[in-house]
């Protein structure tokens, strides 16, 4: 991705080993400055920083709208986890992240945290209804947590289309883009990158940013080679390598287990350039020590015009804007009740899992169609089940060619002697021979019927075993289900509760700026010395811009800029929590299926064996 790559990192051993001691120190450090408000930003950097230090390797989707970028994704994933639009792309940054319990967790602007269900991702991403657009103005980002194994290595992000207007420069976050170990720049077979593209490609690559350029789509392009050919031609000197892929392919392929689909995907490539990136230790520990010196920098900024504001004013509006702004308040509140009358309707759906359940097809349907009652114990009793009707299907086939069989012969007998096989008396007739050979083939079948009857009956009796041991344990599942969404609830509340602690804790501190004044100390005593060390991996030219920085701030004099914290919050925030009063609203619908209910009440009877008469 960088010029890193390319850069000797002398004593990398040593560099891995002192990355977690680095850390520490970051915290430390992230804990002193994050009593104060007014670096509450420049706090957030360092906190990022601190994550990604620990966090897996970091790959950036990039590119412009219908490329394919979310289709890549899930083909990575082998499945279809992010929602695919044309009409509505995905408009929030979304972080793909390992998790044993596959979930989403909502960051929003002002800090708040919901937990969702993996169903409610197109609501958060692309839906179009009034809550998702409400939502989603509220929104920073997303987490999706899923159990797959690439994602123990990298977390891969799923980002927003690249904006551009005219031939000015794409815009992208640069943050995000400082935070990543690697880009993956999207194409389109057939669709070059566009002029706004390669102005900010360009701006990468002056900051030693070389994202690796991933041509999709070369499924549907006849002429997929010749162009990346020709976009390799043309921007090659910007792009740390090309790969062509086909993302649907590679779908598909994890889908059927297709081999062949998968090698055409050449996803291959792809995942094994992912696993060279994350297994390069040493670029991530040069790369976090050079943040933490643009850190240091924007740190000094900080400190800097602080003394040129008037102190109090701006912590006062600081405040007031979070918490004395009823506009933005009640904006804050109508995200919180749709949060709520999403976990509502769930619950409503959950507690009437079986209200429409009569019969035991209905509860195997239902059971299919809701994650939350799959069971290791369910699967059994589902499989049992399945048997059941798959022996009473195949003995109710058995039946019919039986019946066809013989009202087809006995039609032939009545035709010939004027009445039917039942009333038969074999004599000498030239037909009759044909009549006792095909009656002793119906008595054959009759023989196979009776045999499967009695499989039908041996499956009945496991299936209404299964069912009674069944039946509560689902109830119970049903349950858990309806506490966790309440539990969801609750901790809202008390996110909002602790939200109005949050801010008085704020307005009893505005004049506390000594933390900063630790900050300072704790650069000089323990930071400085410890990067000086020359064991680490930096340059020369990074040791003298840390000289330079750390000397800028401990040349600002923070001493003397105390406050009083004479203001009373006017705290307009809506403190009661939201109530969610669904247990007798939605009352739990039973599960009481009786053996009359599961049991096929149409099984036709054993036909009968026809017994030969003969004429003397």
């Amino acid at each position: 991705m960088t010029n890193i790559d390319n850069t000797p990192i002398e004593n990398t051993t040593s560099a891995n080993n002192i990355l977690p001691q680095f850390v520490d120190q970051l915290r430390h450090l992230y804990g002193i400055i994050v009593q104060n408000t007014y670096v509450k930003d420049t706090a957030k950097h360092l906190n990022r920083i601190i994550q990604d230090a620990n966090n897996q390797t970091m790959i950036l989707i990039v590119g412009k709208e219908r490329v394919g970028k979310t289709t890549l994704v899930n083909g990575l994933l082998g499945r279809e986890i992010l929602s695919v639009d044309d009409q509505h792309p995905t408009s929030v940054n979304t972080f793909i992240r390992y998790g044993e319990q596959e979930e989403i967790k909502a960051y929003f602007l002002d800090g708040v945290v919901a937990v969702f269900d993996l169903s409610k991702l197109e609501l958060l991403t692309t839906g179009d209804t009034f809550a998702s657009q409400i939502l989603r103005e509220h929104l920073d980002y997303l987490e999706v947590y899923l159990k797959n194994d690439l994602l123990k290595s990298v977390t891969i992000i799923d980002s927003v289309s690249l904006e551009a207007g005219g031939g000015e420069m794409a815009y992208f976050s640069e943050a995000l883009m400082n935070r990543v170990d690697e880009i993956f720049w999207v194409l389109r077979a057939g669709s070059m990158a566009m002029d706004a593209e390669l102005l900010l490609i360009e701006t990468l690559k002056n900051k030693g940013v070389e994202p690796l350029c991933v041509i999709n789509g070369i499924d549907d392009e006849e002429h997929a080679t010749a162009f990346m050919d020709s976009e390799q031609q043309r921007i090659g000197h910007l792009m740390s390598d090309f790969i062509g892929i086909s993302a649907i392919n590679a779908l598909v392929a994890k889908q059927t287990d297709s081999h062949e689909l998968w090698q055409k995907s050449q996803y291959d490539q792809l995942i094994a350039h992912i696993h060279r990136v994350a297994e390069n230790s040493d670029k991530k520990t040069y790369a976090i020590l050079i943040r933490f010196l643009q850190w240091l920098e924007r740190f000094r900024f900080e400190l800097t015009v602080i003394p040129q504001r008037d102190p109090f004013q701006s912590a006062v509006e600081n405040i007031e804007k979070y918490a004395g702004d009823t506009q933005y308040e009640y904006s804050r509140y109508q995200r919180d009740l749709a949060i709520v009358k999403e976990y509502e309707q769930e619950y409503e759906q959950v507690a009437n899992t079986f209200k429409q359940v009569q019969t035991l097809y209905q509860l195997l349907q239902t059971i299919a169609q809701h994650d939350y009652l799959h069971d290791s114990k369910v699967e059994e009793f589902t499989e049992i089940a399945v048997h059941y009707q798959q022996m009473l299907r195949e003995y109710r086939n058995m039946h019919s060619e039986y019946l066809r069989e013989y009202e087809r012969l006995d039609a032939q007998h009545k035709k010939i002697h004027g009445k039917g096989l039942m009333k038969a008396f074999f004599g000498q007739h030239t037909q009759n021979e044909f009549f006792k050979e095909r009656v002793q083939k119906l008595n054959e079948q009759q023989e196979v019927c009776v045999a499967q009857y009695a499989k039908v009956q041996q499956a009945e009796v496991s299936m209404l075993q299964a069912i009674r041991d069944t039946q509560p344990f689902l109830i119970d599942l049903v349950k858990v289900r309806m506490s966790r969404i309440e539990q969801k609830v609750q901790k809202l509340n008390q996110q909002r509760a602790k939200d109005k602690r949050q801010l008085k804790r704020y307005a009893e501190k505005l004049n506390e700026f000594s933390c900063l004044i630790e900050a300072q100390g704790y650069i000089k005593e323990h930071l400085q010395p410890f990067l000086m060390n020359e064991q680490m991996p930096l340059k020369s030219k990074d040791i003298a811009m840390l000289e330079e920085t750390v000397q800028a701030i401990l040349a600002i004099d923070l001493s003397n800029n105390g406050l009083l914290a004479r203001s009373q919050m006017n705290n307009k925030m809506e403190s009661i929590a939201i109530p969610f009063e669904v247990q007798e609203k939605y009352s739990l619908q039973m599960l009481d299926l009786r053996e009359e209910d599961v049991k096929s009440n149409d099984i036709p009877e054993i036909p009968k064996k026809l017994v030969v008469q003969y004429e003397d």
